[in-house]
Protein backbone atom coordinates (compact mmCIF):
# COMPACT_ATOMS: atom_id res chain seq x y z
CA UNK A 1 0.00 0.00 0.00
CA UNK A 2 1.45 3.53 -0.94
CA UNK A 3 2.69 5.39 2.32
CA UNK A 4 -0.02 7.69 3.20
CA UNK A 5 1.99 10.38 3.91
CA UNK A 6 3.81 10.67 0.69
CA UNK A 7 -0.04 10.65 -0.65
CA UNK A 8 -0.34 13.10 1.59
CA UNK A 9 2.60 14.98 0.48
CA UNK A 10 0.74 15.19 -3.31
CA UNK A 11 -1.97 16.82 -1.74
CA UNK A 12 -0.69 19.12 0.27
CA UNK A 13 1.40 20.43 -3.43
CA UNK A 14 -2.46 20.40 -4.75
CA UNK A 15 -3.21 22.88 -2.06
CA UNK A 16 -0.32 25.32 -1.68
CA UNK A 17 -0.63 28.65 -2.79
CA UNK A 18 1.03 28.32 -6.28
CA UNK A 19 -1.31 29.15 -9.25
CA UNK A 20 -4.03 26.41 -10.27
CA UNK A 21 -2.28 23.10 -10.68
CA UNK A 22 -2.38 21.46 -13.94
CA UNK A 23 -5.14 19.15 -15.05
CA UNK A 24 -2.03 16.17 -15.26
CA UNK A 25 -1.33 16.82 -12.08
CA UNK A 26 -4.87 16.61 -10.08
CA UNK A 27 -5.15 13.57 -12.55
CA UNK A 28 -2.22 11.78 -11.22
CA UNK A 29 -3.19 12.67 -7.12
CA UNK A 30 -6.80 10.53 -8.57
CA UNK A 31 -5.30 7.89 -10.55
CA UNK A 32 -3.05 6.88 -6.98
CA UNK A 33 -6.35 6.91 -4.96
CA UNK A 34 -7.84 4.17 -7.69
CA UNK A 35 -4.71 2.42 -7.29
CA UNK A 36 -5.48 2.26 -3.71
CA UNK A 37 -9.32 1.34 -4.56
CA UNK A 38 -8.33 -1.71 -6.70
CA UNK A 39 -6.15 -2.77 -4.06
CA UNK A 40 -8.38 -3.00 -1.55
CA UNK A 41 -10.70 -5.01 -3.73
CA UNK A 42 -8.72 -8.41 -4.13
CA UNK A 43 -8.49 -8.43 -0.36
CA UNK A 44 -12.48 -7.74 -0.13
CA UNK A 45 -13.47 -10.36 -3.14
CA UNK A 46 -10.98 -12.91 -0.73
CA UNK A 47 -12.57 -12.63 2.51
CA UNK A 48 -16.47 -11.60 1.77
CA UNK A 49 -16.93 -12.98 -2.11
CA UNK A 50 -18.04 -16.41 -0.67
CA UNK A 51 -19.72 -15.89 2.10
CA UNK A 52 -20.09 -12.38 3.17
CA UNK A 53 -20.26 -11.18 6.23
CA UNK A 54 -22.06 -12.28 9.82
CA UNK A 55 -21.89 -9.14 12.01
CA UNK A 56 -24.96 -10.07 13.88
CA UNK A 57 -23.42 -9.08 16.84
CA UNK A 58 -21.69 -5.89 15.04
CA UNK A 59 -23.73 -2.16 14.66
CA UNK A 60 -23.72 -2.93 10.39
CA UNK A 61 -25.38 -6.24 10.63
CA UNK A 62 -24.92 -9.09 8.21
CA UNK A 63 -24.93 -9.00 4.95
CA UNK A 64 -24.52 -11.81 1.94
CA UNK A 65 -21.39 -12.12 -0.37
CA UNK A 66 -24.14 -10.42 -3.38
CA UNK A 67 -23.62 -7.10 -1.55
CA UNK A 68 -19.60 -6.37 -2.03
CA UNK A 69 -19.35 -8.40 -5.33
CA UNK A 70 -22.26 -5.85 -6.76
CA UNK A 71 -20.04 -3.02 -5.42
CA UNK A 72 -16.88 -4.55 -6.57
CA UNK A 73 -18.46 -4.63 -9.74
CA UNK A 74 -20.01 -1.14 -9.56
CA UNK A 75 -16.43 -0.04 -8.80
CA UNK A 76 -14.99 -1.71 -11.81
CA UNK A 77 -17.84 -0.36 -13.78
CA UNK A 78 -16.62 3.65 -13.26
CA UNK A 79 -12.44 2.44 -13.41
CA UNK A 80 -13.19 0.91 -16.36
CA UNK A 81 -13.07 4.05 -18.32
CA UNK A 82 -10.02 4.97 -17.59
CA UNK A 83 -8.48 1.06 -17.38
CA UNK A 84 -6.30 2.21 -20.49
CA UNK A 85 -4.33 4.15 -18.30
CA UNK A 86 -0.89 2.15 -17.59
CA UNK A 87 -0.70 3.10 -14.03
CA UNK A 88 -3.90 1.18 -13.65
CA UNK A 89 -4.42 -1.45 -16.28
CA UNK A 90 -2.54 -4.50 -14.35
CA UNK A 91 -4.43 -3.74 -11.17
CA UNK A 92 -8.03 -3.53 -13.19
CA UNK A 93 -7.47 -6.15 -14.94
CA UNK A 94 -6.15 -8.46 -11.31
CA UNK A 95 -9.34 -7.40 -9.93
CA UNK A 96 -11.51 -8.24 -13.11
CA UNK A 97 -10.05 -11.83 -12.83
CA UNK A 98 -10.88 -11.96 -9.25
CA UNK A 99 -14.43 -10.75 -9.10
CA UNK A 100 -15.30 -12.88 -12.16
CA UNK A 101 -15.49 -16.01 -10.54
CA UNK A 102 -17.35 -15.30 -7.67
CA UNK A 103 -19.91 -13.35 -9.88
CA UNK A 104 -20.11 -16.38 -12.05
CA UNK A 105 -19.95 -19.40 -9.74
CA UNK A 106 -22.18 -22.61 -9.53
CA UNK A 107 -23.89 -20.75 -6.51
CA UNK A 108 -24.44 -17.90 -7.79
CA UNK A 109 -25.81 -19.53 -11.24
CA UNK A 110 -28.27 -21.06 -8.30
CA UNK A 111 -29.97 -17.62 -7.03
CA UNK A 112 -30.40 -16.33 -10.38
CA UNK A 113 -32.64 -19.77 -11.46
CA UNK A 114 -34.02 -20.06 -7.71
CA UNK A 115 -34.89 -16.20 -7.26
CA UNK A 116 -36.15 -14.58 -10.45
CA UNK A 117 -38.14 -11.66 -8.65
CA UNK A 118 -34.21 -10.42 -8.04
CA UNK A 119 -32.55 -11.66 -10.56
CA UNK A 120 -30.98 -8.57 -12.12
CA UNK A 121 -29.93 -7.82 -8.79
CA UNK A 122 -28.52 -10.80 -8.09
CA UNK A 123 -26.86 -10.52 -11.67
CA UNK A 124 -25.49 -6.79 -11.32
CA UNK A 125 -21.82 -8.12 -11.22
CA UNK A 126 -22.85 -10.58 -14.02
CA UNK A 127 -24.34 -7.74 -16.44
CA UNK A 128 -21.51 -5.03 -15.13
CA UNK A 129 -18.45 -7.66 -16.28
CA UNK A 130 -20.22 -7.81 -19.32
CA UNK A 131 -20.48 -4.45 -20.13
CA UNK A 132 -16.68 -3.96 -19.38
CA UNK A 133 -16.09 -7.04 -22.01
CA UNK A 134 -16.23 -9.98 -19.98
CA UNK A 135 -19.09 -11.64 -21.16
CA UNK A 136 -20.70 -15.05 -20.72
CA UNK A 137 -23.19 -16.33 -23.15
CA UNK A 138 -24.20 -19.26 -20.18
CA UNK A 139 -25.05 -17.20 -17.53
CA UNK A 140 -26.57 -15.22 -19.75
CA UNK A 141 -29.03 -17.63 -20.77
CA UNK A 142 -30.07 -18.90 -17.44
CA UNK A 143 -30.38 -14.95 -16.65
CA UNK A 144 -32.55 -14.35 -19.87
CA UNK A 145 -34.82 -17.30 -18.74
CA UNK A 146 -35.33 -16.08 -15.06
CA UNK A 147 -36.19 -12.66 -16.56
CA UNK A 148 -39.44 -13.55 -18.36
CA UNK A 149 -40.09 -16.02 -15.27
CA UNK A 150 -44.09 -15.54 -14.41
CA UNK A 151 -43.06 -13.86 -11.20
CA UNK A 152 -39.97 -12.08 -12.32
CA UNK A 153 -41.59 -9.00 -11.58
CA UNK A 154 -43.19 -9.73 -8.08
CA UNK A 155 -40.98 -8.04 -5.87
CA UNK A 156 -42.05 -4.62 -5.25
CA UNK A 157 -38.98 -1.85 -5.05
CA UNK A 158 -38.75 2.27 -4.98
CA UNK A 159 -38.53 4.43 -7.29
CA UNK A 160 -34.69 4.92 -7.31
CA UNK A 161 -34.23 0.99 -7.31
CA UNK A 162 -36.43 0.70 -10.07
CA UNK A 163 -34.23 2.96 -11.75
CA UNK A 164 -31.30 0.98 -10.83
CA UNK A 165 -33.28 -1.86 -12.66
CA UNK A 166 -34.05 -0.21 -15.64
CA UNK A 167 -30.46 1.14 -15.73
CA UNK A 168 -29.15 -2.38 -15.60
CA UNK A 169 -31.33 -3.78 -18.12
CA UNK A 170 -30.25 -1.06 -20.48
CA UNK A 171 -26.81 -2.12 -19.77
CA UNK A 172 -27.62 -5.95 -20.28
CA UNK A 173 -29.17 -5.76 -23.52
CA UNK A 174 -26.78 -2.87 -24.43
CA UNK A 175 -29.30 -0.94 -25.81
CA UNK A 176 -30.76 3.03 -24.76
CA UNK A 177 -32.64 3.32 -21.64
CA UNK A 178 -36.83 3.30 -22.27
CA UNK A 179 -39.04 6.28 -22.42
CA UNK A 180 -40.41 5.07 -18.97
CA UNK A 181 -36.93 5.94 -17.53
CA UNK A 182 -37.09 9.53 -17.46
CA UNK A 183 -40.73 8.86 -15.90
CA UNK A 184 -39.08 7.09 -13.14
CA UNK A 185 -36.73 9.43 -12.68
CA UNK A 186 -39.46 11.96 -12.06
CA UNK A 187 -40.82 9.82 -8.83
CA UNK A 188 -37.02 9.76 -7.31
CA UNK A 189 -35.48 12.66 -5.47
CA UNK A 190 -34.09 13.78 -8.88
CA UNK A 191 -37.77 15.36 -9.73
CA UNK A 192 -38.51 15.92 -5.98
CA UNK A 193 -36.89 16.98 -3.12
CA UNK A 194 -36.00 14.99 0.06
CA UNK A 195 -36.69 16.82 3.41
CA UNK A 196 -33.24 18.08 4.48
CA UNK A 197 -34.01 18.98 7.79
CA UNK A 198 -35.84 15.78 9.06
CA UNK A 199 -35.20 13.28 6.81
CA UNK A 200 -33.94 9.62 6.97
CA UNK A 201 -30.56 8.26 6.23
CA UNK A 202 -32.17 6.48 3.72
CA UNK A 203 -34.11 9.29 1.98
CA UNK A 204 -30.30 10.98 1.42
CA UNK A 205 -29.20 7.29 0.13
CA UNK A 206 -32.01 7.76 -2.36
CA UNK A 207 -31.04 10.92 -3.45
CA UNK A 208 -27.56 9.99 -3.89
CA UNK A 209 -28.05 7.07 -6.10
CA UNK A 210 -30.74 8.02 -8.40
CA UNK A 211 -28.26 10.45 -9.81
CA UNK A 212 -26.00 7.22 -10.28
CA UNK A 213 -28.58 4.92 -11.89
CA UNK A 214 -30.01 8.28 -13.82
CA UNK A 215 -26.67 9.00 -15.50
CA UNK A 216 -25.37 5.32 -15.77
CA UNK A 217 -22.54 7.00 -13.11
CA UNK A 218 -21.75 10.15 -15.58
CA UNK A 219 -21.95 8.22 -19.35
CA UNK A 220 -25.14 9.11 -19.98
CA UNK A 221 -26.91 13.06 -20.53
CA UNK A 222 -30.50 13.08 -20.15
CA UNK A 223 -32.50 16.18 -19.37
CA UNK A 224 -32.94 16.35 -15.77
CA UNK A 225 -37.01 16.21 -14.49
CA UNK A 226 -35.83 19.73 -12.90
CA UNK A 227 -32.90 22.14 -13.00
CA UNK A 228 -30.33 20.95 -12.04
CA UNK A 229 -29.18 23.89 -9.84
CA UNK A 230 -31.76 22.55 -7.45
CA UNK A 231 -30.71 18.89 -7.23
CA UNK A 232 -27.11 20.11 -6.58
CA UNK A 233 -28.24 22.72 -3.56
CA UNK A 234 -29.94 19.53 -2.22
CA UNK A 235 -26.70 17.67 -2.80
CA UNK A 236 -24.75 20.25 -1.13
CA UNK A 237 -27.15 19.92 1.89
CA UNK A 238 -27.03 16.06 1.95
CA UNK A 239 -22.51 17.11 1.85
CA UNK A 240 -22.86 19.06 5.03
CA UNK A 241 -24.94 17.01 7.16
CA UNK A 242 -22.63 14.11 6.59
CA UNK A 243 -19.23 15.69 7.20
CA UNK A 244 -21.17 17.07 10.62
CA UNK A 245 -22.06 13.41 11.85
CA UNK A 246 -19.04 12.19 10.12
CA UNK A 247 -20.46 9.48 7.61
CA UNK A 248 -18.28 9.53 4.59
CA UNK A 249 -19.55 7.08 2.45
CA UNK A 250 -22.73 9.29 2.23
CA UNK A 251 -20.32 12.49 1.64
CA UNK A 252 -19.02 11.20 -1.14
CA UNK A 253 -21.68 9.34 -2.47
CA UNK A 254 -23.18 13.56 -2.32
CA UNK A 255 -19.90 14.62 -3.79
CA UNK A 256 -20.35 12.57 -7.05
CA UNK A 257 -23.21 14.29 -8.18
CA UNK A 258 -21.34 17.36 -9.53
CA UNK A 259 -19.30 15.36 -11.75
CA UNK A 260 -22.77 12.59 -12.48
CA UNK A 261 -24.09 15.78 -13.60
CA UNK A 262 -21.06 17.22 -15.81
CA UNK A 263 -21.26 20.51 -13.88
CA UNK A 264 -18.47 22.39 -12.30
CA UNK A 265 -17.82 21.90 -8.62
CA UNK A 266 -19.15 24.13 -6.34
CA UNK A 267 -16.95 25.88 -3.40
CA UNK A 268 -19.22 23.30 -0.87
CA UNK A 269 -18.42 20.49 -3.26
CA UNK A 270 -14.68 21.03 -3.90
CA UNK A 271 -13.84 21.70 0.53
CA UNK A 272 -16.31 18.82 0.55
CA UNK A 273 -13.38 16.37 -1.48
CA UNK A 274 -10.36 17.95 0.36
CA UNK A 275 -12.13 16.84 3.36
CA UNK A 276 -12.82 13.39 2.36
CA UNK A 277 -9.14 13.40 0.03
CA UNK A 278 -7.31 14.18 3.19
CA UNK A 279 -9.08 12.05 5.96
CA UNK A 280 -8.05 9.17 3.28
CA UNK A 281 -4.50 10.34 3.51
CA UNK A 282 -4.46 10.54 6.84
CA UNK A 283 -5.98 7.21 7.54
CA UNK A 284 -4.44 5.13 4.39
CA UNK A 285 -8.35 4.62 3.37
CA UNK A 286 -11.38 6.02 3.48
CA UNK A 287 -13.37 5.41 7.40
CA UNK A 288 -17.17 4.64 7.37
CA UNK A 289 -16.81 7.31 10.02
CA UNK A 290 -15.14 8.10 13.49
CA UNK A 291 -15.87 5.21 15.76
CA UNK A 292 -14.07 2.35 15.68
CA UNK A 293 -15.64 -1.54 16.79
CA UNK A 294 -14.98 -2.12 19.60
CA UNK A 295 -15.34 -5.43 18.42
CA UNK A 296 -12.24 -5.60 16.08
CA UNK A 297 -10.34 -5.60 19.61
CA UNK A 298 -12.07 -8.82 20.32
CA UNK A 299 -10.86 -10.56 17.23
CA UNK A 300 -7.43 -11.43 15.56
CA UNK A 301 -6.14 -13.30 12.92
CA UNK A 302 -8.37 -13.95 9.94
CA UNK A 303 -11.81 -13.13 11.20
CA UNK A 304 -10.17 -9.52 12.46
CA UNK A 305 -9.05 -9.17 8.68
CA UNK A 306 -12.98 -9.93 7.81
CA UNK A 307 -14.18 -7.70 10.55
CA UNK A 308 -12.37 -4.82 9.28
CA UNK A 309 -12.87 -5.21 6.03
CA UNK A 310 -16.77 -5.61 6.71
CA UNK A 311 -16.36 -2.36 7.65
CA UNK A 312 -14.27 -0.58 5.28
CA UNK A 313 -14.36 -1.67 2.42
CA UNK A 314 -17.67 -0.02 1.53
CA UNK A 315 -16.72 3.87 1.93
CA UNK A 316 -13.10 2.96 0.52
CA UNK A 317 -14.59 1.89 -2.82
CA UNK A 318 -16.94 4.85 -3.04
CA UNK A 319 -14.12 6.91 -2.34
CA UNK A 320 -12.85 4.99 -5.26
CA UNK A 321 -15.89 5.69 -7.40
CA UNK A 322 -15.49 9.54 -6.60
CA UNK A 323 -12.11 9.69 -8.19
CA UNK A 324 -13.03 7.69 -11.39
CA UNK A 325 -16.29 10.12 -12.04
CA UNK A 326 -13.80 13.19 -11.06
CA UNK A 327 -12.11 12.44 -13.98
CA UNK A 328 -14.22 13.39 -16.43
CA UNK A 329 -13.20 15.03 -19.11
CA UNK A 330 -13.79 18.94 -18.70
CA UNK A 331 -14.00 18.75 -14.74
CA UNK A 332 -11.43 21.09 -12.69
CA UNK A 333 -9.48 20.02 -10.15
CA UNK A 334 -11.68 18.65 -7.03
CA UNK A 335 -9.16 20.28 -4.65
CA UNK A 336 -9.46 24.03 -5.80
CA UNK A 337 -12.35 26.18 -4.34
CA UNK A 338 -13.36 28.65 -6.65
CA UNK A 339 -16.79 30.52 -6.56
CA UNK A 340 -17.95 34.15 -4.93
CA UNK A 341 -16.54 35.31 -1.59
CA UNK A 342 -18.84 36.79 1.05
CA UNK A 343 -17.63 39.16 3.84
CA UNK A 344 -15.60 37.57 6.28
CA UNK A 345 -17.22 38.92 9.57
CA UNK A 346 -20.65 36.57 8.04
CA UNK A 347 -18.61 33.19 7.75
CA UNK A 348 -17.22 34.30 11.12
CA UNK A 349 -20.57 34.95 12.59
CA UNK A 350 -21.76 31.33 10.92
CA UNK A 351 -18.82 29.89 12.59
CA UNK A 352 -19.28 31.11 15.95
CA UNK A 353 -23.15 29.48 15.83
CA UNK A 354 -22.22 25.93 15.16
CA UNK A 355 -20.67 23.86 18.15
CA UNK A 356 -17.41 22.72 17.89
CA UNK A 357 -17.46 18.60 17.72
CA UNK A 358 -13.71 18.04 16.57
CA UNK A 359 -15.00 16.58 13.56
CA UNK A 360 -12.43 16.54 10.63
CA UNK A 361 -14.36 19.21 8.16
CA UNK A 362 -13.64 21.38 11.29
CA UNK A 363 -10.07 21.09 11.14
CA UNK A 364 -9.74 21.25 7.28
CA UNK A 365 -11.67 24.20 7.17
CA UNK A 366 -9.79 26.08 9.81
CA UNK A 367 -6.76 25.43 7.76
CA UNK A 368 -7.92 27.06 4.94
CA UNK A 369 -6.46 30.44 3.29
CA UNK A 370 -9.08 33.28 4.19
CA UNK A 371 -10.23 34.16 0.63
CA UNK A 372 -11.73 30.20 0.66
CA UNK A 373 -13.08 30.52 3.97
CA UNK A 374 -14.73 33.56 2.32
CA UNK A 375 -16.66 31.28 -0.43
CA UNK A 376 -17.84 29.15 2.30
CA UNK A 377 -20.55 30.68 3.55
CA UNK A 378 -22.96 29.05 1.90
CA UNK A 379 -22.13 25.36 3.50
CA UNK A 380 -21.91 27.20 6.80
CA UNK A 381 -25.29 28.29 6.76
CA UNK A 382 -26.64 24.63 5.44
CA UNK A 383 -24.34 23.38 8.98
CA UNK A 384 -25.65 25.71 11.06
CA UNK A 385 -29.29 25.73 9.76
CA UNK A 386 -29.29 21.67 10.38
CA UNK A 387 -27.57 22.14 13.85
CA UNK A 388 -30.02 24.83 14.99
CA UNK A 389 -33.59 22.17 13.43
CA UNK A 390 -31.77 19.23 15.51
CA UNK A 391 -31.90 21.22 18.28
CA UNK A 392 -35.11 22.73 18.22
CA UNK A 393 -33.69 26.01 18.48
CA UNK A 394 -36.26 27.88 16.62
CA UNK A 395 -35.20 31.65 17.46
CA UNK A 396 -31.81 30.80 16.00
CA UNK A 397 -33.20 29.53 12.80
CA UNK A 398 -35.43 31.96 11.94
CA UNK A 399 -32.51 34.47 12.55
CA UNK A 400 -30.64 32.42 10.18
CA UNK A 401 -33.11 32.57 7.71
CA UNK A 402 -33.11 36.28 7.99
CA UNK A 403 -29.18 36.40 7.81
CA UNK A 404 -29.78 34.24 4.54
CA UNK A 405 -31.98 36.93 2.98
CA UNK A 406 -29.74 39.84 3.91
CA UNK A 407 -26.92 38.51 2.05
CA UNK A 408 -29.08 36.90 -0.55
CA UNK A 409 -28.24 33.05 -0.16
CA UNK A 410 -32.05 32.49 0.53
CA UNK A 411 -32.58 30.98 -2.52
CA UNK A 412 -32.10 27.22 -1.89
CA UNK A 413 -34.12 24.27 -0.86
CA UNK A 414 -32.89 23.70 2.49
CA UNK A 415 -33.88 27.91 3.72
CA UNK A 416 -37.56 27.13 1.77
CA UNK A 417 -37.99 23.80 3.81
CA UNK A 418 -37.11 25.76 6.97
CA UNK A 419 -39.06 28.52 6.38
CA UNK A 420 -41.66 25.64 5.88
CA UNK A 421 -41.02 24.39 9.54
CA UNK A 422 -41.12 27.80 10.99
CA UNK A 423 -44.76 28.58 9.43
CA UNK A 424 -45.72 25.14 10.70
CA UNK A 425 -44.45 25.82 14.04
CA UNK A 426 -46.14 28.59 14.52
CA UNK A 427 -49.48 27.54 13.81
CA UNK A 428 -48.90 24.65 16.20
CA UNK A 429 -48.73 27.41 19.18
CA UNK A 430 -51.20 29.78 18.10
CA UNK A 431 -53.52 30.73 20.01
CA UNK A 432 -57.54 28.89 19.27
CA UNK A 433 -59.53 31.62 18.18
Amino acid sequence: MQNPHDHKAALDRLLSHAPAPHRAEFRQNLVQRLQLALRIVGRTVQFLGSDGFDGSDHPDGNFAAEKPLAETAMLLYTVGRHAADPALRDAFERAMDDLAPHARSQRMRWDIVRYPSVCLQLATPHILLGALGRKDARFDALLAASAVASVSESHEVVPYRELELMWLKALWRNEAPRSSFAETARRTALGRAIDLLNGTRDDAYAHTHAAMYYTDFGNWRGSLPRPAHEFLDESAAVLARALVIEDYDLAAEALMAWPLLSTSWSPAAAFGFRVVASLEDKVGFLPAGRSASSQLLRLDGHDRTKCALATSYHTAYVMGMLCAVALKPGMASPFEIVGPAYSMSLVADLRALIPATSAHWEQVFAALRPDEQAMLAPFLLDVALMQSSRKGDVVQMARLLQTAVTHRLADTTLCAQAAGLLTRMSALVAPDS
